[in-house]
């Protein structure tokens, strides 16, 4: 069974660290790093700030491989947060 992701930073969507809504419900669209009490903990990132955040994520701190890094950069244009239906 493939996992859900995040549809701001595209990572995998667990149990433990989905975002919550205003209410605290558990919100099942975003992760806790990307969206708190119902609202995007980063208004103000752009797609290219992200991609620049997950090639840093990396080179840097090991937390992700470049491969998976790629990947995921690839996938942000389709995430709910940076589509742009209106082009």
């Amino acid at each position: 069974m493939e996992h859900p992701l995040c549809q701001s930073c595209g990572f995998v969507l667990l149990e433990e660290n989905k975002g919550t809504n205003r209410d605290q419900s558990i919100n099942g669209e975003y992760c806790i790093h990307c969206f708190q009490n119902g609202e995007i903990t980063d208004s103000s990132l752009s797609i290219h700030t992200m991609e620049v955040r997950l090639n840093d994520m990396a080179k840097i701190h090991n937390e992700l491989s470049m491969e998976e890094a790629q990947h995921i950069i690839h996938l942000l244009p389709s995430l709910k947060r940076w589509k742009m239906d209106f082009i």
